[in-house]
């Protein structure tokens, strides 16, 4: 786990979200009051290094009062998906039913994220980048295809300037 400005975070994959994930992450939240909880469509995740990246942005804008959202959930999707726009930002990065998933955990203590871990499912292999991923989250975002490490530089770009 790593730790951006005194926070640690968690990224875990899942194979499966479920029938109703909404229903699933409330009561995930409701579960693990101390952890700030976030799930996407693991298909708009580049690679753990895109997340990492993505939750570094928004920690800063949270901790400079300058989040584009009211709260920092919210501020994660909105920076993943590289939109302003809440329903937008559902529409590209939120949770599929029956789809694979990706949990961005944020918390003041690691054991409540290995609480919070043990709790689930993983399968990491989920969030790995792709080629498949790669063409798919370029055709959301209407963005050129590049080589990994000038496409994750880029994405990284669009969710600090969203």
């Amino acid at each position: 786990m790593d730790s951006i400005h005194g926070l640690y975070l968690l990224v875990a994959g899942i194979k499966n979200a479920g029938k109703d994930p909404g229903k699933m992450l409330d009561s995930l939240r409701l579960q693990h009051p101390d952890v700030l909880i976030q799930a996407v469509d693991a298909a708009c995740v580049f690679g753990l290094d895109h997340v990492q990246a993505v939750a570094q942005i928004a920690v800063e804008a949270m901790e400079r009062g300058m989040m584009i959202a009211a709260k920092p959930e919210t501020e994660l999707l909105l920076r993943i998906s590289c939109t302003r726009q809440i329903s937008e930002a559902i529409k590209r990065a939120g949770l599929k039913p029956e789809q694979a998933g990706c949990f961005i955990c944020l918390a003041k203590k690691q054991d409540l994220l290995q609480k919070f871990a043990a709790g689930l499912e993983r399968d990491d292999s989920v969030i790995s980048k792709s080629s498949g991923k790669k063409k798919q989250i370029a055709k959301m975002l209407g963005i050129a295809e590049s080589d990994d490490e000038t496409f994750l530089k880029f994405l990284t770009e669009l969710a600090a300037i969203t």
